[in-house]
């Protein structure tokens, strides 16, 4: 394909995606989710928007921290999504948060604690969007609580005194999702905050994950690990999930863009397309959530033949990130494939997608948390109108 086709689908890309966020996604949670009391968004909500426990998840509170926060910073300023940032800024300040510095996983409407830490993960996604409401608005209470959140965090990572829920961490093991997600929000807390050293944290988070999580013999990324980063051969650490593999490559991409790191980049590109490879279901569609490595059955993940939003959403903005480093023609067939099936198949008349469907392409029960909220397919849009209309068309690959 000659660049100039592949820069023009990836323009026209841009202009879809561009539509879908702003005139579809975006209205959906605007006119559904939002709690003008709380300041907080209702996230457990089915596809046409009608609200099915008013329970609260916090790792959703501060992913749509991020989004509103996003939206204002990186598409254009606009006061009534400042608003909705604001309202939840004020909420994540004084809800959730225990005299240990600990984020907790669900509150009640009230605000009473229904699940305690179970997941370091939400702190991770409320540090995440402080730090991006920071960038919005220089608010240097923010500031301060984010730093506040990381450090607390950082000690507990460093202790391992933490739980990954929604997912149970096999003993003797680490997980892959520790150092996808913190590798991806240390180096974005060290940006907004011009904090060099908790980006250096996130560098170390990302090259442990290609040094100790991808397997050599087997060509793929596992979920788990033993401690000292060795293939383990039992169900539970067969396990590959390419979504998440998917995801992490895009986000090492943007920190490697960052160190000037061509030869990881390359190897980002590579575990991308492998894993594209791994999780395609070449009869009907679509990627899997999760499989066996070695193809044996049953597959130790919940839904593993499940076709998750997130995962096609992740793999839309990978493989835009690798042909813009790479050119190759498998980013733009692949891209076009994933596209074409996430249009097909995800989108609702109320203006969101979704989120899971059965290996068939029909609706099926979640298999993470039964929550609804503003992050893989809003941020995914997001970046993907930057990369398709901006950085593709002005630094095509040469």
């Amino acid at each position: 394909m000659k660049s100039s086709e592949a820069i023009a689908f990836f323009t026209k890309s841009g202009k879809l995606y561009r539509k879908t966020l702003l005139e579809d996604v975006v209205p959906f949670w605007m006119r559904h989710a939002l709690d003008p009391e709380s300041g907080a968004i209702n996230n457990v909500l089915d596809d046409e928007g009608h609200l099915l426990s008013r329970d609260r998840f916090l790792w959703s509170q501060g992913r749509a921290l991020w989004t509103f926060s996003a939206l204002d910073k990186r598409v254009e300023q606009r006061q009534e999504w400042l608003d909705v940032a604001n309202g939840l800024y004020r909420y994540l300040s004084s809800h959730g948060r225990d005299d240990r510095g600990r984020y907790m996983y669900r509150l009640d409407a009230d605000g009473n604690v229904l699940e305690r830490d179970i997941s370091i993960y939400v702190d991770g996604f409320v540090f995440n969007g402080l730090g991006e409401y920071y960038r919005a608005t220089g608010s240097e209470d923010a500031a301060r609580l984010a730093l506040d959140i990381y450090e607390n965090t950082r000690n507990r990572l460093r202790t391992s005194d933490y739980g990954i829920a929604p997912y149970v961490l096999p003993e003797g093991m680490k997980a892959l999702g520790i150092r996808l997600i913190f590798s991806s929000f240390f180096d974005n807390l060290g940006i907004a905050l011009n904090r060099p050293e908790i980006r250096k944290e996130g560098y170390a988070y990302a090259r442990e994950l290609l040094s100790d999580f991808y397997v050599p013999e087997k060509n793929a990324v596992l979920e788990f690990v033993s401690l000292d980063g060795k293939f383990v051969n039992t169900p539970q650490t067969r396990i590959c999930v390419p979504g998440h593999v998917i995801e992490a490559c895009w986000f090492l991409i943007s920190i490697f863009e960052d160190t000037n790191d061509p030869q990881l980049i390359r190897q980002c590109c590579d575990l991308i397309k492998r894993h594209l490879e791994l999780g395609w279901d070449a009869e009907y569609g679509g990627i899997r959530l999760a499989l066996d490595i070695e193809g044996r059955e049953p597959v130790h993940w919940k839904n593993p033949e499940a076709k998750a939003w997130w995962v096609q959403v992740e793999a839309l903005v990978a493989t835009a990130y690798a042909y813009l480093h790479t050119g190759a023609d498998w980013c733009v067939e692949w891209h076009e494939k994933v596209q074409e099936y996430c249009y097909a198949h995800y989108p609702v008349p109320t203006g969101e997608w979704t989120q899971w469907l059965d290996r068939q392409g029909h609706k099926t029960e979640s298999a993470g948390l039964p929550v609804k909220d503003p992050f893989h397919l809003p941020r995914g849009l997001i970046y993907l109108m930057d990369l398709c209309e901006r950085r593709i068309p002005q630094s095509p690959p040469k």
